[in-house]
């Protein structure tokens, strides 16, 4: 089984993550203001960045599919 995340997945998501965050970390005004600037600047769209973020996204994400399948394989029948 194979699951890729496109770059626009990736991005919405880390969107919502830095978005809720900033406004959950009790961060003075300037530093909420930081952190979205750094989203906003390096981990644009087509960015070295944000191709970075997805190429690794999608390699721990392959690895941990193979690790659970894996784990299933030597799990016995009658273990939950």
């Amino acid at each position: 089984m194979e699951v890729r995340f496109t770059d626009d997945e990736l991005a919405e998501a880390l969107t919502v993550l830095v978005n809720r965050m900033a406004d959950e970390s009790g961060l003075p005004d300037k530093d909420r203001a930081l952190l979205k600037r750094w989203r906003a600047s390096k981990m644009r769209l087509g960015g070295d960045d944000m191709e970075d973020l997805v190429r690794k996204a999608n390699e721990d994400f392959a690895q941990g599919i193979t690790r659970r399948a894996r784990s299933q394989i030597r799990k016995p029948d009658w273990v939950e």
